[in-house]
């Protein structure tokens, strides 16, 4: 444990923000012991350090020749970014559009992280699907109605090898998600911190935790199994909501606040504690609000005959929406931190 020296909150070894009062705090490397200020990389050995954001170092601690090394970036405006309070709809619209637009460049390269992925694997797909009997229409067509023996039949004609290969490609694919979104989170906590979004340091960040990441997901939908099957008879509908709405801070405590798995759901459980009907309905008006530009590319896509141009649209529609949902999600995961609900 590593008490703040703001406000003595004892926070877990390689917390990103301090769980009492929100500061950055430094990080222990942990091949030599040296403390780093939110550093990629460690001052003394080079480690990489569990904190990745933009470095902050005191200029009395270097020498001229590493201040100047390590000058951290200006900050976006003079005064640190205000953190809207939680249930504040409008002016967490507000701080979210100036993250986005004041750093668009580098949201957009985050989020290219899953769009130039899903794009390939949807082309690699698409080929090695049409390259044989089945095509694309019935298989639309099985799906949308229920599956038949014809269908099995003519997937059986299909090797082996594409169906591993395809296979691979649809696992590639959430993963690459994961890494985006939770990069775009960081990124969001940069802004706040008054510090220029870095791709490189988001990603480097996030990558550090990948593996947990992954297994927080795993874990995630493994306790989801039983809310998900309630609800295809509708019990479960108001039992998924809820536990999605509790659990929706897990991944932004464990990316920005170094937490294990069940640490990381604890937190979000306990952040959205008293405010969950404020936290539903902000996230539902910002769903909606993000569903507009699908439902106007689905009404484009009645008239597109061809499936790579709808490929290619549903991509960039993507690409632009996705940094706004998890800047939102960054934004109002540190609001909830900030101000607590007594």
């Amino acid at each position: 444990m590593e008490p703040c020296k703001s406000c003595d909150f004892e926070n877990t070894e390689g917390s990103l923000f301090c769980g009492g009062c929100g500061v950055d705090i430094g990080i222990k490397c942990d091949r030599c012991g040296e403390i780093n200020k939110n550093q990629a990389f460690c001052t003394n050995c080079g480690q990489v350090v569990s904190s990745d954001l933009e470095a902050r170092y005191e200029s009395q601690n270097l020498s001229d020749t590493e201040s100047i090394q390590y000058e951290p970036h200006q900050p976006v405006n003079s005064e640190d970014q205000l953190l809207p309070k939680p249930g504040q709809l409008v002016d967490l619209i507000t701080v979210s559009v100036s993250a986005y637009k004041q750093n668009f460049k580098s949201f957009l390269i985050l989020a290219l992280v899953n769009g130039v992925p899903a794009l390939l694997i949807g082309i690699i797909v698409r080929a090695l699907l049409e390259a044989e009997t089945i095509s694309l229409q019935d298989l639309q067509q099985y799906g949308e109605t229920q599956l038949s023996g014809n269908f099995f039949s003519e997937l059986k004609t299909i090797p082996t090898w594409k169906i591993f290969t395809i296979l691979i490609f649809i696992l590639i694919s959430p993963i690459a998600k994961l890494i985006s979104a939770t990069a775009i989170i960081v990124g969001a906590a940069q802004f706040t911190n008054s510090q220029k979004v870095s791709p490189i340091v988001c990603l480097n960040y996030s990558m550090s935790r990948l593996g947990r990441l992954i297994i927080l997901s795993l874990f995630l939908i493994g306790l989801l199994i039983i809310p998900v099957a309630l609800s295809l008879i509708w019990i479960g509908i108001p039992i998924l909501i809820f536990l999605l709405v509790r659990w929706l801070f897990a991944w932004s405590s464990m990316v920005l606040d170094n937490t294990g798995i069940t640490r990381s759901i604890q937190t979000s459980w306990e952040l959205v504690e008293k405010r969950w009907w404020s936290t539903f309905g902000v996230f539902l008006s910002i769903l909606i609000l993000t569903m507009l530009p699908i439902i106007l590319l689905t009404l484009l896509s009645s008239n597109l005959k061809s499936d790579l141009t709808l490929l290619i649209l549903d991509v960039f529609v993507g690409a632009l929406i996705s940094p706004f949902q998890f800047i939102v999600t960054g934004i109002y995961f540190l609001s909830l931190k900030k101000f607590p609900k007594s």
